[in-house]
C-alpha cells in the first residue's frame, strides 16, 4: 500500500503548488497590475506579450526536454522551477522593475506546465501506479484556495501579499520536483533512440499528426473563452457587485466544483475513451462562457460555476491522457506542449482582445466575444473528435 501510494503523493503535492502559484501568477495578474497603475490595455498587452513569446518557447524547449541526455526530466523541470522561484522572490524584495519581471514569471509558469503533465505520465509509463487525475485535483483544491487565500490577503495585506504567497510556494514546489524520482527511473529504462526516418526528422510536430493543427486551433478558442473568464474575473465581477473578495470566492468555488470529475476520471476513462471526453468538454467552456455573459448578479455567477465541470476541468484530464496515447512516447513531451502552446496562445488572445474590449465596450462584449470563441471551439472539436476519427494519430510515413 504504502508502495501504490507514494507515487501519487509526492505527485500530489507536484500539482497542488504548482497550480497554487499559477494562481497567484494569472489568475492574480490583473489585480497586482492595477496596483501599479497599468490600464487594461496595458495588462492585455503585457499578459499577451509574455504568452506569445511563451507559445515561441515551448516547442523548442520541450524538443529539448524529449532529448536530455546529460539531464532528466525532472531535473530539468526543476532548474525552470528554480528560476521561476528567484523570478518570484525578486519581485517580493527587489521591486523595481516590476514590469520585466513580471513577464519574465508568466513566461516561466506556461513553460513549467507541460512539464509538470510529462512528469506525471512518465511514471505512469514507467509502470508507477500514479492515479494522475487524483493528484491533478489537488492542483484545483490548492489554486481555489489560493484564490480565495489571497484574496483576502490582498485586502488586509495589499498587492505585495500575491509575490510573497508566489515565492513560498515555489519553494515547495522545487522541493517536490527534487523529490519526484519516479520519471527519472521510467526514462532511464529506456533505450537509446533509434535512427528515425527523414520524413520523422523533418518538418514540425504540428504537422507530422493527423488534423493537428486545426484541433490545436479549436483548444486556442477555447482557451480564449476560458482564459478571458480567468484573467478579467476582477472587471467582470465588478458589475455584479463584486470585489476582489468575491473574485477568490468565485474562483474557489470553481476549483471545487473541479474536484469530482478529477477524482472519477479513471473510472471515467473505463467507460468512455479520452477521445469522447475531450470532445465532450468543449460544451462546458462554451455554456460556462455564455452562463456568465447571462449573470445578472453574483449569485447566478457563483451557480454558473457548475460549468467547469464539464468544460476545464474534464479537458485538462482528457487531453493529456489523448496526447499521451496517441503521440509517439519519443515526442510525447512535444505533444504536451504543443496543446500547452495552445493554451498559453488563448491567454495571449485573451488578454490582448480582454483589455481593448474592456476599455472599449465594458465586461457585457468581453462575455459576448468568450460566448462565441467558446462556441467555435466546441463545434472544432465536435468535428474532429467524432466516433472513427483519426485526428492526432501519426500520418504515415
Amino acid at each position: 500500500m504504502k508502495h501504490t501510494l507514494r507515487p501519487t503523493a509526492q505527485y500530489t503535492v507536484i500539482q497542488g503548488t504548482y497550480w497554487a502559484s499559477y494562481c497567484c501568477v494569472v489568475a492574480f495578474s490583473s489585480v497586482y497590475l492595477l496596483s501599479l497603475g497599468f490600464t487594461n490595455v496595458q495588462i492585455g498587452t503585457l499578459i499577451s506579450v509574455s504568452g506569445l513569446l511563451s507559445a515561441l518557447l515551448q516547442p523548442l524547449v520541450s524538443k529539448l526536454a524529449d532529448g536530455l541526455r546529460r539531464m532528466s526530466l525532472r531535473q530539468f523541470t526543476a532548474l525552470l522551477t528554480a528560476l521561476f522561484l528567484a523570478g518570484g522572490a525578486t519581485l517580493l524584495f527587489l521591486p523595481g522593475r516590476q514590469t520585466g519581471m513580471y513577464a519574465f514569471l508568466l513566461i516561466l509558469v506556461q513553460l513549467i506546465m507541460p512539464l509538470t503533465s510529462a512528469l506525471g505520465m512518465a511514471a505512469i509509463d514507467g509502470g508507477f501506479p500514479l492515479n494522475f487525475g487524483v493528484a491533478r485535483s489537488a492542483g484545483s483544491i490548492l489554486y481555489g484556495a489560493a484564490s480565495a487565500l489571497c484574496g483576502r490577503l490582498v485586502l488586509e495585506f495589499g498587492e505585495r501579499s500575491i509575490p510573497a504567497a508566489m515565492t513560498v510556494l515555489n519553494v515547495i514546489l522545487l522541493l517536490a520536483i527534487l523529490a519526484f524520482r519516479f520519471a527519472d527511473t521510467g526514462r532511464s529504462a529506456a533505450p537509446e533512440p533509434q535512427e528515425e526516418t527523414p520524413e520523422r526528422k523533418g518538418g514540425l510536430f504540428v504537422f507530422r499528426y493527423r488534423h493537428a493543427l486545426p484541433l490545436l486551433l479549436g483548444v486556442v478558442c477555447l482557451f480564449i473563452s476560458h482564459n478571458i473568464l480567468n484573467v478579467y474575473t476582477f472587471q467582470i465581477v465588478q458589475p455584479l457587485g463584486g470585489d476582489s473578495e468575491a473574485m477568490g470566492d468565485l474562483l474557489f468555488v470553481q476549483s471545487l466544483l473541479e474536484l469530482p470529475v478529477m477524482f472519477l476520471f479513471s473510472w471515467m476513462l473505463t467507460k468512455k475513451s479520452s477521445r469522447f471526453w475531450v470532445q465532450l468538454s468543449g460544451t462546458g467552456f462554451f455554456f460556462h462562457a455564455l452562463g456568465m455573459w447571462l449573470a445578472p448578479n453574483m449569485t447566478v455567477a457563483y451557480l454558473v460555476q457548475i460549468f467547469e465541470m464539464t468544460g476545464y476541468a474534464l479537458y485538462t484530464l482528457a487531453a493529456i491522457y489523448f496526447v499521451n496515447e496517441q503521440v509517439e512516447e519519443a515526442e510525447r513531451v512535444q505533444g504536451q506542449a504543443w496543446f500547452a502552446m495552445a493554451i498559453t496562445l488563448g491567454n495571449v488572445l485573451a488578454s490582448f482582445a480582454g483589455g481593448a474590449l474592456l476599455d472599449w465596450a465594458g465586461a457585457w462584449m468581453l462575455l459576448a466575444f468568450a460566448t462565441v470563441t467558446g462556441g467555435g471551439g466546441m463545434v472544432v472539436l465536435a468535428l474532429l473528435l467524432g466516433k472513427n476519427s483519426r485526428a492526432l494519430q501519426p500520418k504515415d510515413p
